[in-house]
């Protein structure tokens, strides 16, 4: 049993091998092939170059991404790429490459036969500039090079303090204003580009220059402005008395560019209003209505009875009678007891003048009291001279001459005390000729013997014979103004000879004269005809003290002076308006010469 057991079982071994052959066999005719599929790993993109920078490689999604430097163009990179041997690709490395449309495909072949599209996006940080700029319909002219930008808007598109522009920027950049936001382009204004890598960015100035409206920016005739009123396009202007309305020159200003006609310069007529015409660099045009009125000053004879007629003196007379018929309605007469604050409002020019010699009406002067030259209420204190004092520190203009002449004093405009010794700041008279009562009558004079007005150029700081106050008028020998060659002349001769131990230098020469205009404000208009110096003063313009005044102004005097004073220090340069019955040849000289220092007052700007 044993050894048949045993037999079997070689049996069984034995056929096994051929079992297994049998089965190999019979397998081998379905499962015998070749494995063709290529190995990708020779169809890859190695390395992708730009610049010199590498970009990023995903293998796996097959894609190339690479972001360079702010400002770099994409429309022409050359491309340097790394490939295994053998592996060819498409576009080729080397070739100058457009990514400025969007990704480009690179496809590899490799000698196996395997193949790969790599899709590469390639990119830029934003390039921080402004590529254009515009208000409206007016573009900027953009420098990059210098970050400016410069625009020029039309007269009427805007006002330059709140415009609105629009601007573009390059993708990736952001700007700190945006475009769209109103700002104010009075003045130059910034505006910050920046690039979104985080720290690239550019600044920008932005100029905008607004072409200018047609306008008269100003219209002045003989140095008086006019009120310009550019919404209503009119210019009023209002002139004294000594301007002829039919034959007026105006000057006119317009911006640089513009013109304007009638032309600055041309005499006009403006007896009725004149039309101007701007014209501006656009051609556009503006029309103002321009209308000058002769403005009649209210000029006002302050005497010591109840009116013209009945005034004592003759030369007071003599003056305010010519007054009243020169000045017509424009004319008013004060006594001076009557004199309030609210009668001068209406003021413009008042005038105080008398000599009293001939009548002996009482007015004398010593050398410690000179005010009894005055009536009572023109004196220190009195109601009267205050209220005189406040309308000249408010703007009042005054002419003081003959024996009104020390009202200078009450009206605080040159400190004087004449109880005390002269000194500095105490600038009392230094001659007091003809003072007494009677003061001085000469009669029998020669018609030779011209008293008058010195103007020689040494009489003053410079020459003052172009001064307004002299207009129409002419002088003798070049050297004075003639005022009187009457037979019979009265005299009060209370005056400054000079200034010694008061003001340094006080005499003679024009450093003199000059000295005392910059301590006191004030002009010096001549002395005595004779005299070829600066001896004396003989007529002074007191002007204002508010302002300007010289570096050697006396503190003393009160610095708030609105109005002008001009004095005719003494009579013996023969302002006397009455001849005492016998004839002055130059007569017409004293009203011509009163008449202008009345308009010269009259035009003062005294605001």
């Amino acid at each position: 049993m044993k050894n048949i057991k045993i037999n079997k079982f070689f049996k069984q071994i034995a056929i096994f091998p051929i079992i297994i052959i049998a089965l190999i066999f019979a397998c081998s005719d379905d499962d015998n092939f070749t494995d063709v599929v290529p190995d990708t790993a020779t169809a890859i993109i190695r390395s992708l170059k730009i610049n010199n920078e590498f970009a990023t490689i995903d293998h796996t999604s097959a894609t190339i991404t690479q972001t360079l430097p702010a400002g770099t163009s994409l429309s022409a990179l050359v491309v340097e790429m790394d490939l295994p041997i053998g592996t060819t690709v498409t576009p080729a490395s080397g070739e100058t490459i457009d990514f400025s449309s969007g990704p480009v495909t690179f496809k590899t072949n490799a000698e196996n036969g395997a193949s790969r599209e790599y899709t590469a996006t390639i990119a830029a940080f934003g390039d921080p500039k402004i590529l254009s700029f515009t208000i409206g319909n007016n573009a900027g002219i953009i420098d990059n090079a210098n970050g400016t930008v410069t625009i020029e808007i039309g007269s009427q598109d805007g006002d330059i303090t709140d415009l609105t522009p629009n601007f573009v920027i390059p993708t990736g950049t952001t700007v700190d204003i945006a475009s769209g936001v109103s700002r104010n382009f009075s003045n130059p204004v910034k505006y910050t580009v920046l690039s979104n890598n985080g720290f690239t960015a550019k600044q920008y100035t932005v100029t905008v220059n607004q072409i200018q409206a047609p306008q008269i920016t100003s219209f002045a005739i003989n140095g008086v402005n006019g009120i310009i009123d550019q919404d209503n396009e009119t210019i009023q202007l209002l002139l004294d008395t000594s301007n002829d309305i039919t034959s007026l020159t105006p000057t006119i200003e317009v911006p640089n560019g513009q013109t304007v006609s009638p032309t600055s310069g041309s005499t006009l007529d403006f007896t009725n209003p004149v039309t101007f015409t701007v014209t501006n660099t656009e051609n556009l045009t503006k029309e103002y209505i321009a209308t000058v009125e002769i403005d009649d000053p209210i000029i006002a004879f302050i005497g010591t009875e109840d009116n013209v007629s009945a005034l004592l003196d003759d030369d007071a007379k003599a003056a305010a009678t010519w007054m009243e018929s020169k000045y017509g309605n424009s004319f008013r007469y004060l006594k001076v007891s009557d004199i309030t604050s609210t009668v001068l409002d209406e003021i413009d020019v008042a005038v105080i003048y008398y000599l009293t010699p001939k009548e002996n009406l009482g007015y004398s002067a010593t050398s410690s009291d000179v005010s009894t030259l005055l009536p009572a209420e023109l004196r220190t204190g009195a109601a009267q001279a205050e209220a005189l004092k406040s309308w000249v520190k408010n703007g009042g203009d005054l002419l003081l001459a003959g024996e009104a002449t020390p009202f200078i004093f009450s009206l605080g405009r040159v400190p004087a005390d004449f109880s005390q010794p002269r000194g500095p700041s105490n600038y009392t008279y230094s001659e007091f000729g003809c003072a007494d009562v009677g003061g001085c009558v000469d009669t029998g004079k020669p018609a030779d013997d011209i008293w008058g007005l010195g103007m020689r150029d040494t009489n003053n700081s410079q020459n003052r014979r172009d001064h307004a106050i002299f207009n129409g008028l002419t002088f003798e020998n070049g050297e004075f103004l003639a005022l009187q060659n009457s037979d019979t002349r009265e005299v009060r001769l209370i005056w400054w000879q000079h200034f010694d131990g008061v003001l340094n230098p006080s005499c003679c020469g024009q450093d003199a004269a000059l000295f005392f205009e910059q301590t006191m404000s004030a002009t010096k208009f001549g002395t005595l005809s004779f005299i070829g110096d600066a001896f004396g003063y003989g007529a002074v313009e007191w002007k204002r003290t508010d302002q300007n005044t010289e570096a050697n102004f006396d503190t003393n005097i009160p610095a708030d002076f609105k109005g002008h004073v001009f004095s005719i220090e003494n009579t013996i340069i023969g302002y006397e308006w009455d001849s005492n019955g016998t004839t002055n040849d130059f007569q017409g000289n004293i009203e011509k010469f009163t008449e202008n220092i009345i308009s010269y007052l009259a035009s003062l700007d005294n605001d």
